[in-house]
């Protein structure tokens, strides 16, 4: 028995940040995975399945992994092309024909840089089962995921390197705007390998981030002011002890780090390097803003 009910979905789909694979140097570019919500077609353990298969077709790629660093995105659509149902022995079998396409894309500029497709049939006691049975047949270490990512890569690497000036310039317009969160995660989006335009992205990024932490430092003394207020000084001291040294209002934070360092139990703080620090900061800024403005985005899934 033959089903064919077209229907389309409006989805609903979040980012998933991987950030427990940090960011290195080295590290080539990044990709967040973008899922959808279960619906009356595909359950979450399907979903969770499809999510884990993408997870490791990256992982099996050179010089890309899963994190939150940039609005570049890989997400599934899946289309059940044809569900027919075989009578015959003690149980009935159905045998369903789905099509899985994946897709890179940068959601700020709605660009889709690489896709690709299989055709995958599974079966099972019903529908459902047979498309978990499809889903599960994936095989992540086929070469046309692998040049799917290759293609990927070498078309953003491109994009970076060619639009280098324009970023750039856009990111110093967000600046002027005290628009610096924004700013400064367009610049840490820019990936270690567009090395000519990466080494300027960064020297711009700090020279914002500065800027960023006078108005961070006005911020956090009025946070602490009335963390004192109320004798909240462990409160008080995290507030203060964030603050960049080479901030204009630091001088007042010695102040009154000196006014409350006697009545909170606190180890001396040690000296780091304030150059790491600062690049630190950049790239956690970059991850925050990433996390808060492409939280959502929608698409149809054609259901067959």
């Amino acid at each position: 028995m033959k089903t064919a009910t077209r229907i389309a979905l409006i989805v609903t789909f979040f980012i998933l940040n991987y950030g427990s694979k940090a960011q290195s140097t080295n590290t080539t570019f990044t990709l967040g995975i973008v899922m959808p919500q279960p619906s009356n077609d595909f359950n979450q353990d399907q979903i969770t399945k499809l999510e884990t298969k993408i997870v490791q077709i990256i992982n099996n790629s050179d010089g890309m992994t899963v994190d939150y660093t940039n609005d570049f995105v890989i997400y599934p659509v899946i289309s059940v092309e044809e569900s027919n149902t075989v009578e015959g022995g003690m149980q009935n079998i159905t045998v369903t024909s789905i099509e899985v396409s994946l897709f890179i894309k940068q959601i700020s500029k709605n660009l889709v840089f690489s896709s690709v497709s299989k055709k995958i049939k599974g079966s099972g006691n019903n529908k459902t089962q047979s498309i978990s049975n499809a889903i599960s047949q994936i095989n992540v270490n086929d070469k046309s995921y692998v040049q799917f990512l290759l293609n990927a890569k070498t078309k953003i690497l491109k994009y970076y390197n060619d639009n280098c000036s324009s970023i750039i310039n856009t990111a110093n317009t967000l600046s002027t705007e005290q628009d610096y969160e924004q700013s400064i995660s367009i610049l840490q989006s820019i990936p270690y390998a567009c090395t000519s335009c990466y080494n300027k992205a960064q020297e711009k990024s700090l020279e914002i981030y500065k800027k960023y932490q006078t108005l961070l430092c006005t911020k956090n003394i009025t946070i602490a002011k009335d963390a004192i207020a109320i004798n909240n000084y462990d409160d008080a001291f995290k507030s203060l002890e964030i603050i960049d040294p080479n901030s204009t209002c630091y001088p007042e934070v010695k102040k009154l780090i000196a006014e409350i360092s006697s009545k909170v139990e606190r180890k001396e703080r040690q000296e780091f390097d304030l150059e790491k620090q600062r690049i630190n900061a950049e790239k956690e800024i970059a991850k925050a803003y990433y996390s808060r403005t492409v939280k959502l985005t929608n698409y149809n899934i054609l259901v067959l």
